[in-house]
């Protein structure tokens, strides 16, 4: 064979690849367009028009978070929401932010370096902006601080599509706690329930959204689950209670044994 067939070879085979490739991406394109594409445009048609509504009418929503060492909890005005996505003919990204904002000012007075490092650290995972001053005695240690929590506590709903999977990922950031949590929301439970629910959800009205995306292959799994663990713990206590007898046998036996050499020895 020549080197000109050998190239020719080549470049045939690379371009069947090139095509097969292609096909996978046109088919995971036209999976998009037909069955994700439309659930993001439902989302992003139900998030505008609440967002809409919301910074017209400015409801008073309240929300409480564990921001101090103790878990006691505050409470924040949440409102401020905007809505932005990454293109109007393709949906991939949807992202909704809001602002959880103080009335003013939380003035605190904390004793103890330890007590301001917690204070502080759980502030820093929320990303809650505060001012401190610190007071220290003779030998230059920290006594106390007084602190000023100003806020505001971001918030965050983000949806994330991908022409490859038949789920949705939602991303939520300092909303049930702080930083990020992620879940899946799979598009056949996408419909006018679930945009209610999750309207509701971000309202801080309805705190069981996720509990209809369970599935019954995965409850079946959890069945299962618990009664494995359920097995488990039924085996662990009859071994446990198989070897208190041994132990009662054996020192039973021992007992007889002592009693045996003494009468013997007697």
């Amino acid at each position: 064979m020549g080197l000109l067939d050998d190239l020719k070879n080549q470049a045939e085979t690379l371009r069947a690849q090139e095509e097969q490739g292609g096909d996978r991406s046109g088919d995971k394109s036209q999976y998009y367009e037909q069955e994700i594409h439309p659930r993001m445009k439902e989302l992003y048609g139900f998030l505008n028009e609440m967002v809409e509504n919301l910074n017209f009418i400015k409801p008073d929503t309240i929300v409480n978070y564990p921001i101090y060492p103790g878990g006691e909890k505050q409470a924040f005005r949440q409102g401020n929401y905007k809505l932005v996505i990454d293109s109007p003919q393709l949906i991939k990204d949807i992202k909704l932010t809001c602002k959880a904002e103080l009335d003013k000012p939380v003035k605190l007075r904390v004793k103890g370096e330890e007590n301001v490092k917690k204070l502080f650290d759980i502030l820093a995972s929320y990303k809650i902006q505060a001012k401190r001053k610190d007071f220290n005695d003779k030998s230059y240690k920290l006594t106390h601080s007084d602190i000023s929590i100003e806020g505001p506590l971001n918030i965050s709903i983000q949806f994330i599509a991908d022409e490859g999977s038949s789920y949705i990922q939602l991303l939520l950031g300092n909303f049930e706690g702080p930083g990020v949590i992620k879940r899946n929301i799979d598009i056949k439970n996408i419909n006018q329930d679930f945009l209610d629910k999750l309207g509701r959800y971000i309202l801080r009205e309805d705190t069981k959204l996720f509990a209809l995306d369970i599935s019954e292959k995965d409850k079946q799994a959890i069945r299962e689950m618990v009664e494995r663990e359920r097995a488990k713990r039924e085996h662990e206590i009859a071994e446990m209670e198989r070897r208190a007898e041994e132990e009662k046998e054996e020192q039973k036996n021992g007992s007889g044994l002592r009693k045996l050499f003494k009468k013997i020895k007697d």
